[in-house]
């Protein structure tokens, strides 16, 4: 059976089009997640990763400015957003959930996402060990979307991964010494 160049070009043109109505299609979960304890009481850790939610700057590296945004959702705190300036530009993260009594929020990201991401959230939650003894635990899950999103998962996890744990180190190092750590202080004097 012989193929012709019209044939060719039919089916070479069929492809294309088949691998671009399918980039709509394909995404992929990237889900990370953090745990560790800390020397720091739940209430005391509470109040700076929950109520202090927009304050994130102060102790964590990856952030150069946040500030409060959005009308008041919650009846435990006055705003519902948080607008943050990283080396990556700016974003807003939206509460979805505040919850004092369990040590728990949600937010996703509504403004700033990584363009291959079709959502970006986070879940983060405090878990009272005793005394002095409180392990918090960071959840972040993006789903990327097309072809290219799925190309760029292994170098997403990992960026998600590091990034998130040298979040959960700094927040260990802020509330156990009361001070910045090392690498946010460093990353001041730029």
């Amino acid at each position: 059976m012989k193929i012709t160049r019209k044939k060719t070009f039919r089916i070479s043109a069929l492809i294309l089009i088949l691998i671009f109505i399918s980039n709509f299609f394909i995404s992929y979960t990237v889900e990370v997640k953090q745990e560790l304890t800390m020397n720091a009481t739940i209430d005391s850790t509470w109040q700076v990763m929950g109520t202090e939610f927009s304050e994130v700057d102060i102790w964590a590296t990856n952030f150069i400015k946040s500030e409060a945004g959005g009308s008041k959702k919650f009846k435990d705190i006055d705003y519902s957003t948080r607008v943050t300036l990283t080396e990556n530009g700016r974003n807003t993260q939206e509460l979805d959930d505040f919850d004092p009594i369990n040590h728990q929020l949600k937010y996703h990201i509504t403004k700033g996402k990584p363009g291959i991401a079709k959502e970006a959230k986070a879940k983060w939650s405090l878990v009272d060990l005793g005394p002095n003894k409180t392990k918090v635990i960071l959840e972040f899950k993006l789903v990327t979307k097309g072809w290219l999103g799925l190309l760029m998962s292994g170098k997403v996890r990992s960026g998600i991964t590091s990034a998130s744990g040298e979040m959960a180190e700094e927040l260990k190092f802020y509330m156990e010494n009361r001070t910045a750590h090392p690498r946010k202080i460093k990353s001041l004097k730029k």
